[in-house]
């Protein structure tokens, strides 16, 4: 196990260290305050938007957070529009004049839900933010890449299926992805709920990179230069609690393990925030039900550490719950 944490720890060097934690000294309240207090039925007039939110507000950082929560605090998902999208690229896929014609049409159907009804999907996300930073003097880049989810097949996959952002602050870049942050689509009920989660805002990159892959490796800002996309496809899957609550998945770093009955398996982790540590638990199913199992557990320095011991052969999905939030997912095979 120390070889592969080892391995993980070169591959995963930061290369400009930028993470959420380089501004602990700010205090967002009053950003987050005027972000959510202030109101507008459109945002056609996005700069008087943009100056209303940040003309009181000191730093750079204060100002992209009132930004940041004024998006996900008014801007709803579109996942219909979203399904659209999706169907019409896979259909013009192998013909580029099609799918020229496509993205053109579908870039003016984007943006008019965007400005006139308040929804959107990532890309229109991601072109908000970067549009209000530009507003106020602040370097924001719209990223194109692989997002990857629990019920995303990434095996398939031919082209982006996500898009965030990368944007500079005291000279250095930072990840932000409005979408994720804003809330939880219902695709079957066509619902959108607004539920903010913190956690992709100023993300730590070793961690925002097991589920975003950046088209252009240098937005991952890790110095990951020998990374491919199948090595992207073993890492386990995060949910969004998970951001909240995770500075790094320090081990596992694969979804997949083969094990032996009766052996021992680590789970290490380094949390940024306190946790309530009855409040742990696998959920492990074997193809017919699920069980609840309370590992073995300890926190030194940040440092999460839980052990599990698989008594009997099988292949199970495996899930770690913190809080009664889904945190992680990985598979296991038992054998003799």
């Amino acid at each position: 196990m120390q070889k592969f944490r080892f391995l993980f720890l070169l591959l995963f060097v930061k290369v400009c260290f930028s993470q959420q934690s380089d501004f602990n000294h700010i205090n967002f309240n009053k950003a987050d305050y005027i972000a959510k207090s202030y109101k507008s039925k459109r945002i056609l007039e996005l700069n008087k938007i943009t100056f209303d939110l940040t003309k009181n507000l000191e730093t750079d950082v204060e100002k992209v957070r009132a930004i940041y929560i004024w998006i996900c605090n008014n801007i709803a998902n579109d996942f219909r529009l979203y399904s659209l999208n999706e169907l019409k690229r896979k259909r013009y896929k192998n013909d580029s004049i099609k799918l020229d014609n496509w993205n053109s049409k579908f870039k003016k159907k984007l943006f008019k839900k965007l400005l006139r009804k308040k929804r959107t999907i990532c890309t229109g996300y991601a072109y908000l933010l970067k549009e209000m930073c530009n507003v106020i003097g602040i370097e924001s880049k719209i990223v194109n890449g692989i997002g990857r989810t629990s019920t995303v097949d990434l095996s398939n996959i031919k082209m982006p299926n996500h898009t965030w952002n990368v944007v500079k602050l005291n000279s250095k870049w930072y990840l932000c992805d409005p979408t994720w942050s804003t809330g939880i689509s219902f695709p079957d009920d066509g619902k959108f709920q607004f539920k903010y989660n913190n956690g992709y805002f100023l993300t730590e990159p070793n961690l925002f990179f097991l589920n975003h892959y950046p088209i252009e490796q240098k937005y991952s800002l890790l110095n990951i230069e020998n990374s491919t996309f199948s090595k992207f496809l073993e890492f386990p899957i995060l949910y969004g609690e998970a951001f909240n609550i995770l500075k790094k998945q320090i081990y596992p770093t694969k979804m997949h393990h083969t094990l032996q009955k009766n052996e021992v398996f680590t789970f290490q982790y380094l949390i940024k925030k306190q946790i309530d540590l009855n409040k742990i638990k696998f959920v492990i199913y074997n193809g017919l039900e699920e069980k609840n199992y309370t590992p073995k557990i300890e926190l030194q320095n940040n440092i999460l550490t839980l052990k599990h011991i698989f008594k009997s052969k099988g292949f199970f999905d495996f899930h770690l719950y913190i809080n009664n939030e889904i945190i992680s997912t990985y598979t296991f095979k038992i054998t003799k």
